[in-house]
């Protein structure tokens, strides 16, 4: 599927718009421009940036590369997820090390579980969290995972709006089918385009008290082979009409 650089990425998001992106090394791969200035021009701030591979021989490096767009960006988030299975102590380890490194140029972990990798419980990343530090690591709860772990809701509703760092929302079929990695990666839905409850999901939310990020974070084939501007209007459009307000 295309990669698109990304100068057609800010300005497809600026021009459906969007007032924020989050960027990964993915998408920077290659570009040597001024990234601030870069968001600055089209009038878009940075929600996040990642991804943190923990798990990974290079986590330290990632880290301090992350860091160093994150300042340059004016990001306040650095996503982080399993990219294979490690222990509690390494895990808090890593993350700790790696918290600290961000915590220097401002910016806050958001700790990923997901229905694939090394960490696949929503109870499991919450107790990373406290043992790394809230202050340094929150959680990134993305719906596609919540539903595909099947998570438990009292889990979610226990949590304090300050826990909870980023929030990916997108939908999905009622039941899974195939390679969970694939289907996760390749599948997904605009909201309003599949079966989760969503409106129950964000009456969580509400209740309590989240007011940061709402980034829909749909990874599909078709998405990715739109141009950068049509599928930023459809994924902004979706939000709107079919998100509960």
């Amino acid at each position: 599927m295309p990669g698109w650089p990304l100068e057609n990425v800010l300005d497809g998001a600026a021009a459906a718009g969007f007032p924020a992106v989050g960027l990964d090394l993915f998408t920077l791969r290659g570009y040597d421009g001024d990234v601030g200035a870069a968001l600055a021009a089209r009038g878009l701030v940075c929600s996040d940036v990642g991804v943190l591979p923990i798990g990974t021989p290079g986590v330290r490096s990632t880290a301090e590369t992350l860091a160093r767009v994150a300042s340059v960006a004016g990001a306040p988030t650095c996503i982080a997820a399993f990219f294979a299975p490690v222990g509690h102590e390494q895990a808090v380890a890593e993350l700790k090390e790696s918290a600290a490194i961000l915590a220097e140029v401002g910016t806050r972990l958001a700790l990923e579980f997901a229905a694939y990798g090394g960490l696949t419980r929503l109870a499991a990343a919450v107790e990373l969290c406290a043992a790394v530090g809230w202050d340094r690591c929150g959680l990134l709860v993305d719906t596609w995972h919540f539903f595909r772990t099947d998570a438990p809701w009292p889990v979610l509703r226990s949590l304090d709006r300050e826990q909870i760092e980023l929030v990916h929302v997108n939908d999905g079929a009622a039941s899974a089918t195939g390679d969970p990695v694939h289907e996760g990666r390749f599948r997904r839905l605009a909201v309003g385009a599949g079966t989760f409850p969503l409106p129950e999901f964000a009456s969580v939310l509400d209740d309590i008290g989240y007011r940061g990020t709402l980034s829909t974070e749909v990874l599909s084939d078709e998405i990715r082979g739109a141009q950068p501007e049509a599928g930023a209007r459809r994924l902004l459009q979706s939000l709107r009409e079919s998100w509960p307000a």
